[in-house]
């Protein structure tokens, strides 16, 4: 905390001098002002708050992003009970003023007292410039902030008492090249299409939806189906037309297909597994054959326009079985759960054997649940030649994320030991407020897929966003364009997060980085040729040659867009710089 410094008097009384009148009252009124100078200063210091030590500097990886460790010390207002605090790491410009917030947390009602510890851990992820890529005379800062358990600032550090934080890169790492399917669902696009909800890239311009998906790098669709949405408030959407509409789409622009059944009206997952109104009082025959043919249907429905769809799910999510309570695995139903499955797969590869059936648990890190539910199938008559892939969904939070995909990691290791079966992320999802997070989660469940040798990632409706719905965890900005989170779907993503680096046995240097107006560019031992710079779509944006053979230029990049772009120099490596 920085200390108040007090100038004042002290006006002493002399001995045998008579004062005037008025000059006593003076000197009366100064030792009174001492007096309430002191109390102040006393006040003034009895709270503060500093930041004692955090890990300087941070390596920020390129699978994982930073985890910095902030430990402060404070000391309570007198009388005080409890305090509130903030803790957050900023972006300040060369004037030492706010540009923007990387990461922060509140604590509330923290106990009050003398020269307390507070740890504080904040997240630092790949999206964000390294510190020699921010803007000339930007740097990175930590904030901690002393409150009134009412939220009355009472202390808080600044730049002049807390060093900066350096963020770098120094520790290679080599990602996974095993091929993978890339995947959405985006069964509510035409639902949201039809109240006006319109798509657009990060450029601003109008974009339909499945174009836009492949330019993110995306090669399969995920669609839902339910038996009667008419039914339900559904309101007729997702029903077996909707479905192939999308799925005509999808095709068109070479996607591959996932059909998600959901054998309900509506929404079938772990907390229901509603029959179908025309189903509810069939036997559990005649709910064999009306999975069977239902399935049939659906598949008829996409032969009829040439589609043949990759995968086919034999319901959504059955961790306690299916079309309840008949299937319901933990009241006795795992006799029936099984005849279901067997009914929908059968029904699949009597159509066509070369599509790839799927059953689908949630809770992907959950081992025990997993062998619970398919030993329990194949222990009960499961016709386990039929299934071909165990689907997993994994919606983590920001404080278990890194713990969860290595425990899904993990089973998945598992399911292919113990059932001989390949695994792949039909739902993954994570909360739209930290798009940083959702960006590294991303990057970092598809490594983990791949190291498993896992068939693909499916990120579930990322195009789920407000006004349409209040969702928590989609991957798109409500102006109708993907998130900074769906660059992770980009190949060559996790390669591009330097603005330095060697060029064989040259360096080339790239500054600042972001820029408003120019790039300057220096390149040791080696003549500057050309350049060329393209948008994270591969479209070329602009290019040139570099006058006079040196190895020093600049770029102007005043008219582009803001954005994240890839330079290119002299046809040789390709780095990333942000405009702004």
């Amino acid at each position: 905390m920085e200390k108040k410094n007090f100038n004042y008097q002290i006006w002493i009384p002399l001995k045998n001098y008579v004062y005037p009148k008025n000059e006593k009252i003076l000197v009366k009124f100064k030792n009174i002002f001492f007096i309430i100078l002191c109390l102040c200063t006393v006040y003034v210091e009895a709270q503060s708050i500093e930041v004692i030590s955090f890990n300087n500097p941070l390596e920020v990886s390129p699978l994982l992003g930073g985890e910095l460790t902030v430990d402060i010390k404070y000391t309570s207002e007198s009388g005080a009970t409890s305090n509130n605090f903030y803790i957050g790491l900023h972006e300040l410009d060369e004037n030492n003023q706010f540009v923007r917030k990387i990461d922060g947390v509140d604590f509330v009602n923290q106990t009050a007292g003398t020269d307390v510890s507070l740890s504080a851990n904040l997240f630092v992820g790949v999206i964000h410039p390294l510190s020699n890529e921010l803007e000339a005379g930007h740097y990175y800062h930590i904030t901690a902030k002393l409150y009134t358990n009412t939220w009355n600032e009472l202390a808080s550090t600044d730049y002049l008492n807390t060093s900066s934080l350096e963020t770098v890169n120094e520790i290679p790492y080599n990602f996974s090249t095993f091929p993978i399917s890339k995947g959405v669902d985006i069964s509510s696009m035409t639902e949201m299409e039809s109240e006006g909800i319109s798509w657009q890239d990060n450029d601003g311009n109008p974009r339909q939806l499945m174009p836009l998906l492949k330019d993110y790098d995306l090669d399969a669709v995920r669609l839902r189906v339910w038996v009667d949405p008419d039914n339900s408030p559904a309101n007729g959407w997702c029903d077996i037309d909707d479905m192939v509409t999308k799925a005509q789409l999808a095709d068109a622009e070479g996607m591959n297909i996932m059909i998600c059944t959901h054998f309900s009206d509506h929404w079938a997952d772990p907390g229901q597994q509603t029959k179908p109104a025309a189903w509810a009082n069939f036997s559990v025959s005649q709910l064999e054959t009306a999975v069977a043919n239902h399935i049939t249907d659906i598949l008829n429905a996409l032969a009829a326009v040439n589609i043949t769809p990759q995968w086919v799910q034999i319901g959504n999510e059955t961790n306690d079985g299916m079309l309840w309570d008949n299937g319901k695995a933990s009241i006795g139903g795992f006799s029936n759960y099984a005849k279901f499955i067997n009914a929908g797969s059968n029904a699949v590869k009597t159509f066509d054997a070369s599509i790839k059936t799927i059953l689908h648990l949630s809770n992907g890190h959950e081992q025990g649940m997993y062998n619970w539910n398919i030993g329990g199938l194949i222990n009960n008559g499961l016709n386990s030649n039929n299934i071909d892939i165990i689907g997993m969904s994994l919606y983590p939070q920001e404080n278990n994320w890194k713990d969860l995909v290595d425990q899904t990691y993990d089973n998945m290791i598992n399911i292919k030991n113990t059932y001989n079966k390949d695994t792949i992320l039909v739902e993954i999802g994570f909360s739209n407020s930290r798009p940083d997070i959702t960006y590294q989660y991303i990057v970092y469940m598809i490594e983990r897929v791949r190291q498993a040798q896992g068939l693909g990632v499916f990120y579930w409706e990322p195009i789920a966003h407000q006004p349409f719905t209040f969702y928590p965890n989609g991957a798109w900005n409500e102006d109708g364009s993907p998130s900074v989170a769906m660059d992770a779907f980009l190949d060559g993503s996790t390669t591009l997060s330097i603005s330095k680096l060697d060029l064989d046995q040259y360096t080339l240097d790239l500054f600042p980085n972001p820029s408003s107006q120019q790039l300057n560019i220096k390149l040791k031992d080696l003549k500057l040729i050309n350049f060329k710079i393209y948008n994270l779509k591969g479209q070329l944006i602009k290019s040139g040659d570099f006058d006079n053979n040196i190895n020093r230029s600049s770029i102007n990049i005043h008219n582009i867009n803001s954005g994240v772009y890839l330079l290119r120099i002299n046809d040789l490596n390709t780095l990333k710089f942000i405009k702004k």
